[in-house]
Formats: C-alpha cells, sequence, structure tokens
C-alpha cells in the first residue's frame, strides 16, 4: 500500500469525488434532460480537481462555454488526456459510491441519472476549495449537454 498525503486523499476521497460528479451529472440534466454518458463522467475529475485546469476557469461564467473555454487555454489539451487515463480508478470508485449512496443510478442505455434530491449544498465562501471545484463541475455540466459526446473528447485531444 502507498502512502498518500493526509491532503490528497482529502481531495480524492470517494464521497468528495461522487458529489463532483453528481453536481456536474445534474448541471447536464439540466430541465429534465438525460444526464451524461458514463464515458463522458472520466473528463470531470482530471478537469476539476488540477490545479493548472480549475485556474483555466477564472473570468469564465455559464455563458462561457466549453468550446470558448479551451480555445482560450489550448495548452489544456496537452495534458487532459493523460490525466484522464490516471484518474480513471478515482472516477471509477467515485460512480461506485454515488451508486452505492443512490446520488445516481445508471440506465440501460449508459446514461447517468440524478437523484436531485439527494444532496442539499450549503452556500459556503467563493475562497472554499470545494465550493470552486463544484462551481466548475457544473459549469462542465452546463456547457458540455448540448455538444455531442464526440465533440468534447476530440476537442480535448481524445477519441470516444
Amino acid at each position: 500500500m502507498r502512502a498518500i498525503g493526509i491532503d490528497t486523499f482529502a481531495m480524492s476521497n470517494p464521497a468528495l469525488t461522487s458529489v463532483l460528479l453528481w453536481q456536474f451529472a445534474k448541471s447536464y440534466g439540466k430541465d429534465n434532460e438525460p444526464g451524461p454518458s458514463l464515458s463522458l463522467c472520466f473528463i470531470v475529475l482530471p478537469i476539476v480537481m488540477s490545479r493548472l485546469t480549475a485556474d483555466s476557469f477564472s473570468g469564465t461564467n455559464v455563458a462561457t462555454g466549453f468550446l470558448t473555454w479551451l480555445t482560450r487555454h489550448p495548452e489544456l489539451t496537452l495534458h487532459l488526456p493523460g490525466q484522464v487515463g490516471a484518474t480513471r480508478e478515482l472516477t471509477s470508485e467515485a460512480l461506485r459510491f454515488g451508486i452505492a449512496y443512490r446520488l445516481f443510478t445508471v440506465r440501460r442505455n449508459g446514461m447517468l441519472a440524478v437523484n436531485r434530491d439527494a444532496i442539499s449544498l450549503p452556500k459556503r465562501s467563493s475562497a472554499d476549495e470545494r465550493v470552486r471545484m463544484l462551481r466548475i463541475a457544473s459549469h462542465l455540466g452546463l456547457w458540455t449537454r448540448h455538444l455531442p459526446e464526440a465533440t468534447v473528447f476530440y476537442s480535448l485531444g481524445m477519441t470516444p
């Protein structure tokens, strides 16, 4: 068993990571639209939890959009494919945790269905790192919900 620092453990625990996926899926399925595919969930944690990537969200809002954000920061496509691979197990664990605790379910077509009432998030200071990650997860969900999945993956330098 490898030792990890307490900060790394705290930020990568399944409860937090599943809440981040829940926020993404909730925003993605806004207005009772279908939720994201399981494969799309694998881009969320590497984007939300990376300091470099998270910093690129400064100055963005819901209207910015996924492709505009990437156009402003094309350098992100250099490291994101590797990060997605490196966080595959973390995302899988977050999905299992979220399913076990009924934050979401997986439909037969491989899409996530969110239990919108599973979590009630309190308002926190914008300086709180967890609030920042939740905000980014929400942006990603809203930005990608009307894009073809292939467009999202290809824009990040990956194949679906």
